[in-house]
């Protein structure tokens, strides 16, 4: 099986990528390497059924030809600083949204039959209830927290017009090796 997988550089991508050729899974994927390093792929880069390329998702002409023939896509990149998000809206619509728009498209064009979302507990803002049900109120207090949110109404809507499954993962405070930003990874260093 193939799959293409975005942000893969990263904190929990290259964990996922380093899984999926592990058990066999054809990878191609792309990182910016703006908050990813390409050290976390070091076990990865040397095997035939791994491809990575760098490129900046905002640019889908240097990377669509990857999702060709792909089964799955695991979109894991986006601008992760939450707190940076307040200062610079515009950034993080960009590489959050936007980006997000041009994986979903190149799915939709390449027939991808599973869009797999990584998204966040941010769309909850300071949730009610703890832990948190899936069909709590979305109310986003940071635009990361926002552009998450439409990210995740945009992978709902290809689902319902384009027949491709997606599955949205929402993730809150992940700690590990790797781990290079975030509330958790300043409280540790501190």
């Amino acid at each position: 099986m193939k799959v293409f997988v975005t942000g893969c550089a990263g904190f929990i991508g290259s964990f996922l990528v380093e899984k999926l050729v592990g058990e066999g899974y054809s990878v191609a994927c792309v990182d910016n390497l703006s908050s990813g390093r390409l050290e976390n792929l070091k076990s990865v880069l040397e095997e035939k059924s791994f491809t990575f390329l760098k490129a900046d998702l905002l640019e889908p002409f240097r990377w669509q030809h990857l999702v060709k023939g792909v089964d799955i896509v695991f979109h894991f990149a986006a601008n992760p600083e939450v707190r940076h998000s307040v200062r610079e809206p515009l950034d993080h619509y960009k590489q959050n949204l936007t980006a997000t728009m041009h994986v979903l498209e190149a799915a939709r064009s390449h027939r991808v039959r599973l869009f797999v979302f990584a998204s966040s507990s941010t769309v909850y803002g300071d949730a009610r209830r703890i832990p948190t049900p899936e069909d709590h109120p979305l109310e986003p207090i940071s635009v990361y927290g926002a552009t998450k949110a439409a990210a995740e109404i945009m992978c709902q809507t290809y689902a319902r017009l384009y027949g491709m499954q997606c599955l949205v993962l929402r993730y809150a405070n992940i700690v590990g090796p790797r781990l290079r930003h975030g509330v958790i990874y300043d409280f540790i260093v501190k």
